[in-house]
């Protein structure tokens, strides 16, 4: 089992039974043809493939955080955007839509860090 699986697997939805991207934001950039399914302006949440060929979305616990993972990735054109139950379900169905089987909150490109990561719920 991979440091990711077993982070994943000690990492549950909240309290109220809220979906654990709920809060979070995510950073959304230009769909360029690699997925089927984007928001109504042609974006999509930004992923990392892991080692071991697995996809994960890029959550951030904050828009600090997110805008730190910008500048030390040189990330352009991306806007941040929190995650609410309004928005919840198309960054869900886009992030299922591309294989998505986790997120990986506040990954550091520097360090290859990330606070914690979480099962797609």
């Amino acid at each position: 089992m991979t440091r990711t699986e077993t982070r994943m697997q000690r990492t549950s939805q909240g309290t109220d039974g809220e979906s654990n991207i709920v809060g979070l934001w995510v950073l959304l950039v230009i769909n360029e043809g690699q997925l089927s399914t984007e928001d109504d302006n042609a974006r999509v949440p930004m992923m990392a493939r892991a080692g071991n060929d697995q996809t994960f979305l890029l959550g951030f616990k904050n828009m600090v955080k997110a805008r730190q993972f910008m500048s030390s990735s040189e990330v352009e054109h991306a806007e941040p955007r929190m995650v609410v139950k309004s928005n919840k379900s198309e960054v869900i169905e886009i992030a299922r839509n591309a294989g998505v089987v986790g997120i990986l909150v506040d990954y550091d490109p520097i360090t290859q860090e990330y606070a914690s990561a979480t099962e797609l719920c």
